[in-house]
């Protein structure tokens, strides 16, 4: 087959690195030690189970950080300000809260000359996020407030503080929520300051999650390998309504997803893959969908985007994760070669290396089909 001559060929293109990046994570700010950290089934105000980072307000910059499924990323959070971590009991908390919100971050207050902590988290997969942010003195959350603000947010600054005696965390009084979207190579920026009040103030904060939003996705995703399109090759297919490719070694199939606006004007798209192996993945481009969306038989997966070929870059999966562009790379239509509107397919060849299947050791995500405005 000719297609599978061209991205074999291609696949051996020299290879651009990006940093693995995560979809959502929690962190536990106030602590350096992990077993001071709320429980992997502890979701808080985001409802958001997983792992929690421990994060010291002693440290400028802590990077390793893990996302909600426990792979690692190069994601980095930072800080600027405060006087590092304390811990006082609250004894209307316990369990998780107590882990989470008894150990903090103190912020200080403007009395002090100080009252503000700037936080930056960089690393992460463009796009739309929810971020909640844990804000009350565990010493007297009647009394202390904190004022909460995310630079380029949809909400403006929150104040947060009250009585709170445990779960259900309740907005406005122990935790702030706003919505943001990240551009490509962008960063984070999140301020916990002294909002002026009361006299003496105290502000603080404890942790922070950050949510990714399906509403963030764009394109419609097409040729899955849950039985909907053409048969996986060795009854490998994924579980209904997952949206992604035929299952690889590692029991999921690889998924591709789409940020931004598909607009040639102003084309701000990422294409994102997940859910595969730590290896090669080529991200292409093709003008029509195969077997009208259906697929055909390709390796362990479905070949799903068909006619012109165009091949947009060959980049290394860490944490299953990777991402087209990333900073520096052309666009998707600059490389795509996209001139006028109408329709394109998207879709990742990656290596699978790991016996299983068949004998040719490459899998493929499900198709994606962006509609290109002027």
């Amino acid at each position: 087959m000719k297609i599978r001559q061209s991205l074999l060929a291609l696949a051996g293109a020299a290879l651009a690195a990006v940093p693995a990046s995560a979809q959502s994570l929690n962190i536990d700010l106030g602590t350096s030690s992990p077993a001071q950290v709320p429980s992997n089934g502890y979701g808080a105000a985001a409802n958001q189970t997983g792992p929690w980072n421990p994060v010291s307000g002693g440290n400028a910059s802590t990077t390793n950080l893990v996302d909600v499924n426990g792979a690692a990323t190069t994601v980095t959070i930072a800080l600027v300000g405060g006087f590092g971590d304390f811990a006082i009991e609250n004894p209307a908390w316990s369990g998780d809260d107590e882990k989470l919100m008894e150990r903090a971050v103190d912020v200080g207050g403007n009395w002090q000359g100080a009252g503000t902590i700037t936080w930056t988290i960089s690393g992460l997969v463009a796009g739309g996020y929810q971020v909640y942010t844990y804000a009350l003195a565990p010493d007297l959350p009647q009394t202390l407030r904190t004022r909460v603000a995310v630079s380029n947010a949809n909400e403006s600054a929150q104040v947060v503080g009250g009585a709170w005696p445990g779960s259900p965390h309740v907005l406005g009084i122990s935790y702030a929520l706003h919505t943001v979207t990240v551009g490509i190579g962008q960063s984070l920026t999140i301020v916990t300051s002294d909002p002026g009040f009361p006299g003496g103030n105290l502000a603080t904060v404890n942790g922070l999650q950050l949510k990714r939003t399906d509403a963030s996705y764009i394109g419609n995703p097409f040729c899955f390998g849950d039985g909907t399109a053409t048969a996986c090759p060795c009854g490998n297919a994924s579980n209904f309504g997952a949206n992604e490719g035929c299952l690889n070694s590692l029991g999921q199939g690889g998924k591709l997803q789409a940020t931004g606006v598909a607009t040639l004007s102003n084309d701000s798209v990422v294409l994102r893959g997940s859910q595969m192996p730590n290896s090669f993945a080529l991200y292409f481009q093709g003008t029509s969908q195969q077997a009208g969306g259906m697929g055909a038989v390709f390796g362990d997966g479905l070949r799903c985007a068909s006619g012109s070929i165009a091949r947009l870059a060959t980049k290394s999966n860490a944490g299953g994760i990777s991402q087209y562009p990333a900073p520096g790379d052309a666009s998707v239509s600059v490389r795509g070669n996209v001139t006028g509107a109408g329709t394109r397919e998207y879709q990742i060849w990656y290596r699978n290396p790991a016996a299983f299947c068949t004998a040719s050791t490459f899998n493929l995500t499900n198709g994606l089909q962006l509609n290109w405005a002027p």
